[in-house]
């Protein structure tokens, strides 16, 4: 079965277009996630927050900051790891740009793939 080009322009885009949200919506909830435990003062150990209190998303987003070492775990509580904070803002946001540019490297491929006789 031929598929035109227009056909796998646009399942390209909405790729693109699909991946760049799965990112927003992750670095969103991390930030989310890290401007509550600021809120809270859970910097040290003693003003932890549990986790069970936390949303299901959070939870989520807890585990993977627990894993990266952003926030450190006491028992059932976790805690952000200020001095990580700076560095991991950093890859975050070589992570962001590096993903905008690759984005945009795809797309202009399908413009030029689309526009190509």
């Amino acid at each position: 079965m031929f598929l035109r080009r227009g056909f796998v322009t646009a399942a390209l885009l909405i790729m693109i277009a699909l991946c760049c949200l799965a990112v927003t919506r992750r670095l969103e909830r991390e930030r989310r996630l890290i401007a509550l435990l600021r809120r809270r003062d859970a910097v040290v150990p003693e003003r932890a927050v549990r986790i069970a209190e936390l949303s299901d998303d959070d939870q989520d987003t807890a585990r993977d900051l627990l894993g990266v070492g952003l926030l450190r775990r006491t028992g059932e509580s976790c805690y952000l790891e200020s001095a990580s904070l700076p560095p991991f803002r950093r890859r975050r946001v070589r992570l962001a740009l590096a993903g905008a540019a690759a984005a945009l490297g795809l797309a202009v491929l399908a413009a030029l793939a689309l526009l190509r006789r």
